[in-house]
């Protein structure tokens, strides 16, 4: 079977090494037929020439864009010279730690017929970076689930459906990715991700998080974590995303507001909020899961 796997980036070349090295050796002894594609957002001549000669010995498809048009329009040029029958999202600071990673992602979407599957993504102390995302509405925005917790925390370690998963390591049915039309690039770099994973619940496919599938996640190291560290153009684009999530998908957010604080109380114990966000939200799309 071929998996594909698209890494976007922008202004790096070591850290890019360092992604694809790790990628390359931890799937070496797996069964999978493998196409790697790095897509760079439009970085100088220079860095591109430097991406180029860093790559070159490495089984690896370069596309170099001229200009800097943003994540979701990124990966989706790259989404767009991939045969696999699944897409895999990698952002260029991710390592794995392990062997498994893409089995785990891949035997969930199988198992479980998942359209769009994440893993459990650790800070490289250890502690857990992303186990799904869920909604904080009076903060009106999203938030990873376990965020610095262990990676024992209960509702990290197995699978569980969940309202939307990082696209910083993504598994995606092609055959899903080219129905919803890839990633909306009205977004430029931010919340392409859950607009994805939500436009994927309202054609009734089901968005996993398999918590069995590990990586690392140096978060932040191309597009900064901070008001005070981010390109300010970066971060002015992330506003315009965000002012135009909230337009888009405003209105269901508030009735999945209203039904979460509602249905709290007699929610089963053990119920995370992203599971039980993801199960409102399924009844709000009125569409049954394929």
């Amino acid at each position: 079977m071929l998996v594909s796997l698209v890494i976007p980036t922008i202004n790096q070349v070591e850290l890019v090494v360092n992604c694809v090295e790790s990628l390359l050796n931890s799937l070496a002894e797996q069964e999978y037929d493998l196409e790697v594609i790095v897509v760079d957002d439009g970085s100088p001549l220079r860095i591109q020439q430097e991406l180029r000669e860093a790559l070159a010995a490495e089984p690896v498809r370069l596309l170099c864009k001229s200009g800097n048009t943003g994540f979701a329009a990124t990966v989706n040029q790259g989404a767009a010279l991939a045969s696999g029958e699944y897409i895999c999202l990698v952002n260029n600071d991710v390592t794995f730690p392990n062997n498994s990673w893409l089995d785990h992602l891949v035997n969930a979407a199988k198992l479980y017929s998942a359209g769009v599957v994440g893993a459990c993504l650790l800070y490289p102390n250890g502690l857990i970076q992303h186990a799904g995302v869920y909604y904080l509405p009076k903060l009106r925005t999203f938030d990873h689930e376990c965020r610095f917790q262990p990676l024992t925390a209960k509702t990290a370690t197995g699978l569980k459906e969940a309202l939307a998963v990082t696209g910083a390591l993504m598994l995606v049915e092609n055959r899903l990715w080219q129905e919803l039309g890839g990633m909306d690039e009205n977004f430029f770099i931010a919340l392409e991700d859950v607009d994805f994973s939500l436009r994927a619940w309202e054609k009734g496919r089901r968005v996993i998080y398999q918590g069995a599938s590990v990586a690392v996640h140096h978060e932040g190291l191309t597009r900064g974590n901070t008001p005070a560290n981010k390109n300010p153009y970066w971060f002015a684009q992330e506003q315009l995303g965000i002012e135009y999530f909230f337009a888009k998908w405003g209105p269901k957010l508030f009735r999945l507001e209203r039904l979460y604080q509602k249905n709290r109380r007699s929610l089963q114990k053990g119920v995370s909020p992203t599971q039980a966000q993801a199960m409102i939200w399924q009844s709000l799309a009125g569409r049954e899961r394929a």
